[in-house]
């Protein structure tokens, strides 16, 4: 894009009070997420309303660091802005979307749209592998497909290219149509349906015809099996031609643009990125993405997030793919531009183009040049690197996985992977049965539930949550060392050394009416200089652990007069009954109790009181109909459902899944014994398999002698023996040769329920005890 601020008041048809310059600014960036600011004196933001966060949140931030080009909408307050342009709409979505439309009509190249429940990237990826390396190819930014993306990606291509490729994702009837004013599509791919999104629909009958809807302006439209008479009958005059897979798809696509087809033979794109650590303090980054401009780009925005900010950031990047010759230049230089500007300070270069370009870079970045891959391991380049965010991205992807394990110090096998995009998915569900003026404390007590609570709460913090919640002290010192800046509230208020609660600013609970306790905070709070102490009051409602009871609420208002420095940031209590669906009444008096105890303190004292009761099945079950100021969420964030099956309906997503590998497989005849005790004597001439995780990771001993399955291929195998401290065996016998050694003891094909079906238990228990050892990989996809 590049245009100025008044031709984009004209195209969006905004209003302003006054422009810099007559308006003659330069544009070239669009933003929507504060977060993505790299350069300022040519962005544009629109700030947008979302179930999220309110863009208008975040003008001021932006505009003191330097961005002074606004769209917001009619009612945004400007008077404490100068010397800025700020564009006023009716709707910042909506204008963002005319602006990418206007982005479309430039381009003269042909658009190929892709849309269907799944694969929309893999055919994007395959389009721009097989496409000759003569041909200028632009495409969307990974999976950037939704109302916000598909205007914002229009915005990034290159409007001289020779064909764009464009993904369009919906989840709700009427989407599609404003995507496809959008992108006028010259031909259509459709990679067909599944009941992904299709909650929101009538039937699989209307999500079809909503998705077709991208193809009004198609003159051709390719399909897998099983959708040509559907598209024929839709648009009678439209070509349709099916195939059979994407990769046939994709040859005819190119044939009918007459675009030569390289030989390049494709495998699937991967859209994730795994994050971990090592024990050298370095956050290790594996982008299992094609190693393309766009795709670089934004993956550097979003590792940039995850990382502290006193870590520099190196780069392992192999050649740009799919790098047309007459745009090297300008695509390396403009690399080169966006890796300085993400605060990359060194590259390590695996390809000749990379090496020959980056030397020509007027930047302080660092350049260390090797041929291949084996050289660069050998070299121990990278074992001398400390406190480094390491970001990996080349054109082997087996060889960037086997860098990313020896850099993660990968020498345990067993795996716990934690899907960001899903917690961020669950949070927005229960989000979304709350008020808006609601907000959401995400509880990550032990350790997120065993997921890891510094990279839950880096993800709670971009999503918007309005706090964190840990049981000790060194749980949230151990976040905010980690760079986050949340409120963190910490359930358990005793520890030996009360000063770390405000060194590290977190905010204790008061659960019982000390004087004594009331004192050691005012003493902490001073000793740091801190002028306000804030707290937060336990009541116990119904619970009967800890908290005030109702009687002694007036006693404590008048012994925390004797602490002006104290100061209450919230009232809470617990649900012991929400889940119990024969203990309403319990339930209801709890709240009823809740109620009353609030609004004594909240009437007592001179400040506002914020108030919270509901857990995660307190928000399901009466989100609307008892709203306070905020509601805690737990287990549900992670993808786990406090309730019996059906409350949530089918809206969560599994957070966790747990992967370990076998070691070893032996034959063996009926009548063997395996394990200790000889607890697993065969029945049948068996195939066993050993896999390297015990109780001492997590597998409780309960478990053993068939009583639990994982899943090998997709099939289940019984646990055979005893489970022992550090592995366990399971019976293959039923698929003896595996395609893969890849074991799922819990996730998306394995319930985690069954687990604690089995043990009488809470899926709660089975997570929380995932062993500390056992690695912790964290993605986004």
């Amino acid at each position: 894009m590049n245009i100025t601020v008044s031709e984009l008041a004209a195209i969006i048809g905004a209003s302003s009070s006054s422009l810099i310059n007559n308006g003659e600014m330069p544009l070239r960036n669009v933003i929507t997420d504060s977060r993505s600011l790299l350069f300022t004196a040519d962005t544009v933001f629109f700030a947008l309303n979302g179930n999220a966060n309110n863009g208008h949140n975040y003008v001021t931030h932006l505009y003191r660091q330097g961005v002074r080009c606004f769209v917001t909408g009619l009612d945004f307050d400007t008077r404490n802005f100068a010397d800025v342009n700020i564009l006023k709409v009716k709707s910042p979505l909506a204008a963002l979307q005319t602006l990418g439309a206007s982005q479309r009509r430039l381009m003269s190249a042909q658009v190929i749209a892709v849309t269907g429940s799944r694969g929309k990237t893999v055919v994007k990826e395959m389009l721009t592998a097989m496409a000759s390396p003569e041909v200028c190819v632009s495409s969307s930014p990974r999976s950037w497909n939704s109302q916000v993306g598909v205007p914002l990606s229009l915005c990034m291509m290159n409007n001289d290219c020779d064909f764009a490729i464009v993904e369009a994702g919906i989840s709700a009837p009427a989407e599609m149509s404003a995507l496809a004013d959008i992108i006028k599509p010259n031909i259509g791919i459709f990679t067909g349906i599944t009941d992904e999104h299709r909650r929101n629909f009538a039937d699989a009958d209307q999500q079809l015809s909503e998705k077709l809807t991208l193809f009004g302006s198609c003159n051709t439209v390719l399909t897998v099996n099983g959708y040509a008479d559907s598209i024929r009958k839709r648009y009678p005059d439209t070509r349709v031609i099916e195939c059979d897979g994407y990769a046939n798809i994709c040859r005819k696509a190119l044939q009918v643009m007459g675009i030569p087809v390289s030989d390049i033979i494709c495998a699937p794109a991967e859209t994730r990125i795994d994050i971990t650590d090592n024990v050298n303090g370095n956050v290790v980054a594996c982008d299992r993405f094609t190693c393309s401009y766009d795709g670089i780009f934004t993956a550097l925005d979003t590792v940039r997030r995850r990382v502290h900010g006193s870590k520099n950031i190196v780069a392992v990047l192999g050649d740009l793919v799919n790098v047309c010759d007459r745009r090297c230049d300008d695509v390396y230089t403009r690399l080169g531009d966006a890796l300085f500007s993400y605060g990359v300070t060194e590259i390590i270069a695996l390809g000749p183009e990379l090496a020959r370009h980056a030397a020509d870079w007027k930047y302080p970045i660092a350049v260390n040049a090797f041929d291949s891959m084996d050289e660069l391991m050998n070299s121990g380049a990278t074992e001398t690197l400390y406190n480094r965010c390491i970001y990996i991205n080349t054109g082997d992807k087996s060889l960037s996985v086997e860098l990313y394990n020896r850099l993660s110090n990968n020498r345990n096998i067993t795996k716990l992977e934690v899907n960001l995009d899903s917690l961020a998915h669950n949070f927005n569900v229960y989000r979304s049965m709350l008020p808006p003026t609601t907000g959401l404390v995400g509880m990550i007590k032990a350790s997120g539930y065993g997921c890891g609570s510094v990279e839950v709460a880096r993800t709670l913090q971009s999503i918007g949550a309005d706090m964190v919640a840990v049981a000790v002290v060194d749980e949230g010192v151990e976040i905010r060392r980690n760079g986050i800046s949340l409120p963190i509230l910490v359930l358990d208020p005793w520890c030996d050394n009360m000063n770390l609660i405000f060194a590290y600013n977190l905010e204790p609970t008061v659960i019982e009416p000390s004087e004594h306790m009331l004192r050691q905070i005012d003493e902490a709070a001073r000793n740091q200089n801190i002028d306000v102490a804030r707290v937060h009051l336990k009541f116990d409602t119904g619970m009967h652990r800890v908290g005030l009871s109702e009687d002694e609420i007036p006693g404590f208002l008048d012994l925390l007069k004797r602490f002006p420095r104290i100061k209450i940031e919230s009232v809470f209590s617990h649900l012991a009954t929400a889940d119990c669906l024969d203990l309403d009444d319990y339930t209801e008096q709890q709240i009823a109790t809740f109620t009353r105890m609030s609004d004594l303190v909240c009437r007592s004292l001179p400040y506002k009181v914020r108030r919270h009761i509901l857990n995660t099945a307190g928000i399901v079950r009466y989100g609307r109909k008892y709203t306070f100021e905020m509601a805690r969420l737990g287990i549900g964030l992670y993808g786990l459902s406090a309730l019996p099956e059906g409350f949530e309906g089918s809206k969560l997503r599994p957070v966790a899944s747990l992967f370990t590998r076998i070691i070893t497989k032996r034959r063996y005849p009926a009548g063997t014994c395996v394990g200790y005790g000889c607890k697993g004597r065969l029945k049948r001439d068996s195939v066993i398999a050993t896999l390297p995780i015990g109780y001492a990771d997590g597998i409780d001993r309960r478990l053993g002698c068939g009583n639990a399955y994982f899943l090998v291929d997709g099939k289940p195998c019984p646990t055979v023996g005893n489970i022992c401290m550090d592995l366990c065996m399971i019976d293959i016998t039923d698929v003896p040769e595996p395609k893969s050694s890849l074991v799922e003891i819990f996730g998306p094909n394995a319930p985690i329920q069954r687990l604690a079906d089995t043990l009488g238990t809470i899926t709660y228990e089975i997570l929380a005890k995932v062993s500390p050892r056992v690695q912790r990989v964290y993605y986004k996809e």
